[in-house]
């Protein structure tokens, strides 16, 4: 069931306006025991408790709570006719929980003063807060009944009615409200959607033709009158009422998208995305509702690819309607990350980031596509930029690390990584990962202890950490050292992830450092395979096995195949030149 968002629930320590209205019936709450009259109390007690309770609402104001409960309970039991103190009281027991005191003060506070208005609504709030919404209803009939000519208590009573679902007392009390006001939107608006919760759609369709006559420049009145057509089948008068917004206004974006749904059930898809692109042109579409429709776009995209060149489209309109907002960069360049264009989408981020550089996943992804590009000079410059403004995020010390590596500035490499290690405190998987690359940047330097020791501490912190256990049992194969042990952490690492071109090679060339050459052929034939492009590592490894198995011409072709990937070792060429196997 529809429920007012707007209606205002005055919890306990917000005080109603329009005080001191007269109320002339007493409400007990639940188990509050009858108000006697007060005795009477000397001046100077009364003095003293008006005292009392001012200091009690300077406490509340100060942000002393407790010390105000005193003075208001002081002030009450020095004068039990201080209303204003019960009053306060109430508030104060209902913050607490304790309702059923807080019922007590408040009936007190209106037994003496049964004109304060404020007294009242407490009332009424306590009844929400306890869950009796008939009865907080009825409080509010009776001060709106009380004071006939309040807007703001007629008000209060329709939300009370909207939240107690009396729909059609609401719709009485909007009615009146309007032979008050004259036609009121708000009331209208109102009206509009009580009737469309209720399935009263014939008369919301009159409502909001009512209001679009007596206020044709009002363009919310057409969009809901439009809406309303569109919801129960009346297609073609829909349209009718979004072409009249679009006279009344020709840059109204909301008739452009209205059309375009329209279009889109009557099946139009060409003038449904022909009226989007009309919305993207007008000013007055802020970039954010732009952004969700083009990111709606991509969800599409992902299914039918007809979608994705409409995105397209639409983001350059964006990009030259909002030229000077970062955002438009960055949508743009994630539509062009979906769509294939990497390095393009790279570059548009880096725009982007040159006018708002705060945005850390903005550099991340940067930086992954610089990965994904093998862009290692530009990862270096690009990590180096986001370190400046946050130089305290250990991912981004991560790829200046890796950038570093693959440059084969090891020492610069190291330092890196040690610096982003040290900031790892609480994320263990991330930590993990720079165990392992500073295992590998060691074994570059030489430094063989240090780098078996960082392998060892990524194992210790996850024994199941597939790249550690093929990277550490690698290396041991190229240094040719404990090679059962690189043997069975290559195993694992293939239970872990089976088919792994990497991991394949890797076993492959363990069994080859044993000599056991008919199996080492085996399994890099496995990892050429596995392989989605050509390899210089494998096809190198390849060749070797292959010499060693007395087949020399093929051994010499595929050095040649790992030569024209522009990769391999330092004595590749040598062997290709020297047509013989250099270890």
């Amino acid at each position: 069931m529809y429920r007012p968002t707007r209606y205002l629930l005055l919890l306990v320590v917000v005080i109603t306006v329009n005080a001191c209205i007269t109320a002339r019936e007493q409400v007990a709450g639940p188990e509050s025991p009858p108000v006697e009259k007060a005795e009477e109390v000397t001046e100077e007690d009364r003095l003293k408790s008006t005292a009392m309770l001012i200091d009690g609402i300077q406490q509340k104001l100060l942000g002393n709570p407790g010390r105000a409960a005193i003075l208001f309970f002081d002030a009450a039991k020095k004068d039990p006719n201080n209303d204003a103190a019960h009053y306060e009281l109430a508030k104060i027991h209902a913050m607490n929980g304790e309702y059923e005191d807080a019922f007590r003060h408040a009936n007190t506070a209106i037994g003496i003063d049964p004109a304060n208005t404020r007294y009242q609504m407490l009332l009424a709030d306590l009844y929400i807060l306890t869950d009796n919404l008939s009865e907080a209803v009825k409080v509010h009939e009776r001060i709106a009944r009380d004071n006939p000519d309040n807007i703001q208590h007629q008000r209060n009573l329709v939300g009370a009615y909207l939240h107690n679902e009396q729909y059609d007392e609401a719709i009485a009390v909007l009615e009146y409200i309007e032979t008050l006001t004259g036609l009121s939107k708000e009331a209208s608006i109102q009206k509009h959607k009580i009737w469309v919760s209720q399935g009263k759609y014939e008369k919301a369709i009159e409502e909001a033709k009512k209001m679009r006559s007596y206020f044709p420049e009002e363009l919310v009145f057409y969009e809901v009158l439009g809406e309303l057509y569109m919801e129960t089948g009346q297609n073609e008068k829909a349209r009718d009422i979004f072409l009249e917004m679009l006279e009344h206004d020709p840059d109204s974006y909301m008739a452009r998208l209205l059309l375009a749904d329209y279009y889109h059930q009557e099946d139009q898809p060409d003038e449904a995305f022909k009226q989007i692109k009309e919305a993207f042109y007008t000013t007055g579409f802020e970039i954010d509702g732009k952004g969700r429709i083009l990111y709606s776009y991509m969800r599409w995209g992902e299914e039918e690819p007809v979608y994705l060149e409409q995105a397209l489209t639409l983001s350059e309109i964006l990009l030259e309607t909002h030229p000077d907002n970062p955002e438009s960069y960055l949508i743009h360049g994630d539509l062009l990350n979906q769509y294939g264009k990497k390095e393009a989408a790279r570059d548009i981020y880096l725009v982007g980031v040159g006018m708002d550089p705060s945005s850390l996943p903005v550099w991340q992804q940067i930086l992954s596509l610089d990965l994904q590009l093998g862009d290692y000079e530009g990862m270096l410059e690009h990590s180096d930029m986001a370190l400046e403004y946050f130089f305290e995020q250990p991912i981004l010390f991560l790829f200046n690390g890796l950038a570093n590596m693959q440059l084969e500035d090891y020492e610069a490499a190291a330092s890196a990584l040690e610096y982003g290690l040290a900031m790892t405190v609480a994320d263990e998987e991330l930590q993990q990962d720079f165990l392992t690359m500073l295992g590998d940047t060691h074994y570059y330097l030489d430094a063989h202890e240090a780098s078996d020791r960082y392998y060892e501490r990524a194992l210790e912190k996850n024994p199941e950490n597939a790249t550690a256990l093929n990277n550490y049992s690698y290396h041991l194969a190229l240094r040719k050292e404990h090679l059962d042990k690189a043997l069975e952490m290559s195993e694992k690492s293939l239970q872990l992830v089976p088919g792994n071109a990497a991991f394949l090679d890797t076993y492959g060339w363990i069994k080859y450092q044993m000599k056991e050459y008919r199996e080492a052929e085996r399994w890099i034939a496995k990892a050429l395979e596995a392989s989605e492009e050509p390899n210089a590592a494998i096809l190198e490894h390849y060749g070797d096995v292959l010499y060693q198995l007395g087949e020399q011409e093929k051994a010499i072709q595929y050095w040649r195949k790992a030569k024209e990937t522009g990769n391999g070792s330092d004595l590749l060429y040598k062997k290709i030149q020297d047509r013989t196997l250099y270890e």
